[in-house]
């Protein structure tokens, strides 16, 4: 989900809504959700090790955007639900470190 101004939900909750917040473990564990929110699938590794394969053995880069894209669209796969309610266990007390983070991610699966 995107703005008009091509930033997703995800970008506004982890920079612009809590960048003034007194609460700099919030945006740091949004940060870190970004890039971990959405693991990459057993076929996507795959597909990213063939890729890295063939690129090399063709000595260029024309592999390059695919891979990134693979891996970079990790956040904006992530539900936005996911992210809403990492916000709220944090504000009720019920988010304590980075191994409740990945309890919430894998149980939102």
């Amino acid at each position: 989900m995107a703005d008009p101004g091509g930033r997703s939900l995800q970008d506004i909750m982890s920079g612009d809504l809590f960048a003034s917040n007194s609460r700099p473990e919030l945006v740091e564990t949004l940060k870190f959700m970004e890039g971990h929110g959405t693991p990459l699938s057993e076929a996507q590794v795959k597909g990213i090790a063939l890729l890295k394969v063939l690129q090399e053995k063709r000595k260029h880069k024309a592999f390059e955007p695919i891979m990134k894209t693979m891996t970079d669209k990790a956040k904006d796969l992530t539900p936005s639900k996911t992210f809403i309610d990492v916000i709220n266990a944090y504000f009720t007390g019920n988010l304590v470190d980075k191994r409740m983070i990945n309890n919430n991610l894998k149980a939102s699966k």
